[in-house]
Order: structure tokens, then C-alpha cells, then sequence
């Protein structure tokens, strides 16, 4: 079985939906990412003392909803993730989905608490996490492409 909100750092949690965390400006938009990619990227960001904020965890549907500053929406341009205007905070945009049962708030440590996460740091990061991901899956084991192991 595997963690799905694995992290290394000491995360805040707030095991509720409501209220919204205290520091989020009320112009927000919504970076909408898979769990996995998410947390492997916002740690990341956090050892390099990046800007991240509060995030909601959806562990019904596996999703983080990142908070990012408004307008980012219109520029967010990617493959791995999906911005959306405002502060919705549904987990998928298309119409009726099944109701999330487990979602909770969490926040990085306080010593790196901000009101949002840096878009263009969470874009960036989040590309090279994924591509860093898709070539682990093409080479098990972690084996570059010329390299052998020889047992």
C-alpha cells in the first residue's frame, strides 16, 4: 500500500474544510494536481525555501487544491495540473462529482507559511517532478539508458 500524502517535512493539519485558513487572501485562484505529483513537487519547493502556502487534501478523489494568487488561472498553461479562476474549491470542474468524504487543510511548517503558493515556482517544479517521474518508469530501477546490472 502506498502513503498517500507522503512528505518529508512536518506539515500542519487541520482536519476539517471549514474554515478556510485564516491567511488565504480572498482572491485566490486554484491549482487543481494529483496527490502524489503535488506533494512530491511542494517539497521540493519548501527545501528551497520557495513560497507554498495552504493547500486542501482531498483523500477521496487524491487531489491537492493549491491556493495560488489570482489571475494565475489565465497563464497556467500545463500538462500535469489544472488552474481555475476564483476560489472554487471542488476537486474536478466537470459538472456532478461524487461527494468528497475526507478533506482536510494542511500548511507548511510555520517557518515557511505563506498566504499562497508562488504559481510560476509550483509550475516549474511540478514539470520537473513529472518528467523526473515518467523517466523512472522507463527505466526501472533507476538504470540510465546505457548503464547494466550486472548480479
Amino acid at each position: 500500500m502506498t502513503l498517500l500524502l507522503s512528505t518529508r517535512h512536518p506539515w500542519r493539519l487541520h482536519l476539517s474544510e471549514a474554515p478556510l485558513p485564516a491567511m488565504l487572501p480572498p482572491e485566490t485562484d486554484v491549482v487543481r494536481v494529483s496527490m502524489g505529483l503535488g506533494m512530491a513537487a511542494l517539497d521540493v519547493m519548501i527545501d528551497s525555501g520557495n513560497e507554498v502556502g495552504p493547500l486542501l487534501c482531498c483523500i477521496t478523489h487524491r487531489r491537492l487544491l493549491v491556493p495560488v494568487e489570482a489571475g494565475t488561472a489565465d497563464l497556467w498553461k500545463a500538462a500535469h495540473s489544472v488552474c481555475d479562476t476564483g476560489p472554487s474549491l471542488q476537486c474536478s470542474r466537470q459538472g456532478a462529482q461524487s461527494v468528497c468524504h475526507h478533506r482536510f487543510w494542511v500548511a507548511p511548517p510555520e517557518s515557511r507559511a505563506y498566504p499562497t503558493t508562488d504559481p510560476r515556482t509550483l509550475h516549474d517544479r511540478l514539470s520537473l517532478v513529472r518528467a523526473q517521474l515518467r523517466n523512472a518508469d522507463r527505466h526501472p530501477m533507476g538504470l540510465r539508458v546505457r548503464e547494466m546490472c550486472h548480479v
